[in-house]
């Protein structure tokens, strides 16, 4: 497949000739500044791409010396993304715009030898394998850059995608094996590896995840994608076979789609069916022995992850992989057409209980403002109140409701919108003028258009009661108090009594301080375990 290419350059506006002078150039090519290095790199591959004063096999050098290079700065870029919210700042989304660019020039640079072995390079030819598992590599990474910020692509990708796997088909080399230090644990990878894993990832609901839980696909892709195969629906090769559920796993090489579960799928010449029954032992393996508290480094899985977190992302991804069974919840007609949103802990809790938040056991020194309309009024004026909560700046913002799926509430966010959003967030919401507010978790994201998302909210069950919690951990003891939340039992839905508390602030076992308004003393309960980790906060079930 031909790309765009831009006017030929002239020879001496190349940063280097040959593979020799590219490794010194990536040399000198300074890291302090992980955006001007990515521009600097994006100018010479755009450059190498377009110049013809390259043997065909020096052009494939200098793609490889460069991949390094790219891999570590697309790492270093996926790090600014890490707790921002959407949408993007302009400097933030420039340099998502960078990266996205260096990627499609990758692919058009190994797209430009593949065309050389086609026509004049017999030695070049001798590389198929590699060339091949390169483009499917960076059509993968350039979904997967769509997936950091939610936004949706061009689903024309994926037969761009499929079309690769014919072309190795064709060629005879889908499981040939090559060097790859980037996309794989044991530095060797091959089309079939490298296809699988971007099924696999599109496959992952990365609209669900925030960046860890990202990385943490991305990790158990590397470990585990050579336990997956591709064949056709000849149960000959002991691939494409049913799961327990019936369902078997394929993708449609003529559709623009990725791989999906199909129930007593056709044999045709275009369907290719996915084998993870070696896979599903593996993660079955692990997810038990998890459960049994084994630490995730043991399992070959991240080793900053506990066993329960770890053991409740691999359940996850066996359900998606491996399961086909996952229930979505079905389309509701909105009962109201507007819902009122607030961000956050601190916010919400404004909101639910009406008032600042105070520290419950200390008396709150008077402003001079409030000591001067106490002197002058015998009490504090309206306008005194009003600026001194103007300073908190708390506000509101309506969004239109698209439907409520039970449990679940789906909002547009407006693009004229002040507030920004991400997977993981606590949002307070109220629905229509009248309601009272509960609480959520973001879910799922997706940016329709520039600036415009739908969100996904996860309702938290039960009415929220504002109360203030501090950690009582004699090793973590904090001096203050901070806003939190207790949701009360529901019987109905078979829920305990949880508690709301800022991220991070206690620890599996440890004990933690609520105090009610009104109620005189704080009580001291223990966590027993957390029901939800949000990005700013802990849902906690307790015990004393």
């Amino acid at each position: 497949m031909a790309t765009p290419t831009s006017p030929i350059y002239k020879p001496g506006s190349l940063f280097f000739t040959d593979a020799r002078s590219c490794k010194d150039w990536l040399k000198v090519v300074p890291l302090t500044s992980v955006s001007q290095a990515q521009q600097k790199l994006l100018d010479a591959l755009r450059i190498l791409n377009r110049s013809t004063d390259f043997v065909a096999l020096e052009r494939l050098t200098c793609l490889e010396l460069l991949r390094d290079k790219v891999s570590f700065l697309l790492g270093e870029q996926r790090l600014r993304y890490v707790g921002k919210t959407l949408p993007l700042s302009n400097i933030d989304l420039a340099a998502w715009n960078v990266s996205t660019a260096l990627l499609t020039e990758m692919e058009s640079g190994y797209r430009r030898c593949y065309q050389d072995a086609q026509s004049e390079s017999a030695v070049l030819g001798a590389h198929t394998a590699l060339i091949i598992q390169r483009i499917v590599r960076y059509i993968g990474l350039g979904m997967l850059m769509s997936g950091f910020i939610y936004r949706r692509f061009d689903t024309s990708i994926w037969m761009r995608l499929h079309l690769q796997w014919v072309e190795a088909e064709a060629r005879g080399v889908t499981e040939v094996r090559v060097k790859d230090s980037i996309g794989t644990l044991d530095g060797y990878s091959s089309v079939e590896q490298a296809y699988i894993a971007v099924l696999l990832g599109q496959l992952a609901n990365i609209h669900e995840l925030g960046p860890r839980e990202i990385n943490f696909v991305d990790t158990v892709m590397k470990r585990f994608t050579q336990k997956v195969t591709i064949g056709t629906s000849d149960v000959n090769d002991g691939r494409g076979q049913p799961n327990a559920q019936g369902l078997a796993l394929g993708v449609d090489l003529l559709s623009n789609t990725g791989a999906q579960f199909h129930a007593g799928a056709d044999a045709t010449e275009h369907m290719r069916f996915i084998d993870t029954g070696e896979l599903s032992r593996s993660l079955r393996r692990r997810a038990k022995k998890l459960a049994e508290g084994a630490e995730p480094s043991t399992l070959d899985l991240p080793a900053d992850w506990t066993p329960t977190d770890a053991y409740t992302q691999l359940a996850r991804l066996h359900r998606l992989w491996c399961e086909g069974n996952v229930v979505r919840a079905s389309p509701a007609m909105a009962d109201h057409t507007e819902a009122i949103v607030v961000f956050g802990i601190a916010e919400t809790h404004f909101f639910l209980s009406g008032d600042l938040f105070e520290q419950p056991d200390v008396q709150r020194e008077l402003t001079r403002h409030e000591m001067n309309d106490i002197k002058m009024f015998g009490r504090v004026s309206e306008s005194t109140i009003r600026a001194r909560y103007a300073e908190f700046n708390y506000g509101s913002e309506t969004w239109p409701i698209i439907e409520e799926p039970r449990g679940l509430l789906r909002v547009s966010r407006p693009v004229n919108s002040a507030r920004g959003v991400a997977i993981g967030k606590l949002v307070g919401v109220k629905l229509g003028k009248a309601g009272e507010f509960y609480l959520s978790m973001i879910r799922e994201l997706a940016e329709e258009t520039p600036g415009h998302f739908t969100v996904t909210l996860a309702l938290l069950p039960g009415k929220p009661e504002p109360v203030s919690v501090r950690s009582s951990d004699n090793m973590a003891r904090t001096a203050t108090y901070s806003q939190g939340f207790r949701l009360p039992p529901m019987e109905a839905l078979g829920t305990a009594e949880t508690l709301v508390i800022p991220a991070r602030m206690a620890q599996r076992g440890r004990g933690v301080d609520i105090f009610h308004q009104g109620h005189g003393s704080p009580k001291q309960v223990q966590v027993l375990d957390f029901v939800m980790r949000g990005d700013d906060f802990d849902l906690i079930t307790l015990s004393g």
